[in-house]
């Protein structure tokens, strides 16, 4: 059942309090790597996760698993080497995980999720710049709301290193990744 509860953080509404559910249908999980002069963008279309908001929003958890062999770049070959030994060796390491560790709540909509991120059984620390969109009313009496986040990370840090050397100098695969998350979230009954 829709809700009209309201609290306000720095100004902006915020949702209840409560677990919230990703909205599969309106959440991507994606990725974007330097592919010599242009950029290669992959999504993992397979994960489960929520959203649990405290009533003080910097408590908040966010926990995310992936299923990472169900990753795609929209390239079959491209998709298969990224599965292999030379990145994530999915049938060894089948899920990405993260999880958050702090929310900071920044200026107007805008905050900061810091989190471990776990591939390859590999932990390292990570910070998403976040920004919150909104919630409200949601189809079919749902309650829903909506952020979006960024951050980038150095692939060696999880040990996916590989790469080669292109004639024209440089490296075929950029050593950073942007990882991107655009998600709509429900409210759990």
């Amino acid at each position: 059942m829709a809700t009209t509860e309201t609290k306000t953080v720095n100004g902006i509404s915020v949702p209840p309090a409560g677990r919230w559910e990703f909205d599969k249908a309106h959440t991507s999980f994606s990725f974007v790597a330097r592919h010599m002069l242009s950029k290669v963008r992959g999504q993992f279309p397979e994960y489960e996760g929520s959203v649990q908001i405290a009533e003080k929003p910097e408590e908040s958890k966010i926990v995310v698993e992936l299923n990472a062999a169900a990753l795609t770049t929209g390239n079959e070959m491209r998709d298969g080497h990224l599965n292999s030994a030379d990145f994530f060796l999915t049938g060894r390491y089948p899920t990405i995980r993260f999880e958050s560790t702090e929310i900071r709540v920044g200026e107007g909509n805008e905050f900061e999720i810091d989190g471990n991120l776990t591939i390859k059984d590999i932990t390292n620390p990570v910070t998403f710049k976040a920004e919150f969109l909104g919630w409200g009313p949601g189809m079919r009496d749902t309650t829903m709301a909506a952020f979006s986040a960024k951050t980038t990370v150095e692939r060696a840090d999880w040990d996916l290193t590989w790469n080669m050397s292109v004639e024209t100098g440089g490296l075929l695969v950029g050593k950073k990744v942007d990882l991107e998350i655009d998600a709509e979230i429900l409210k759990a009954e």
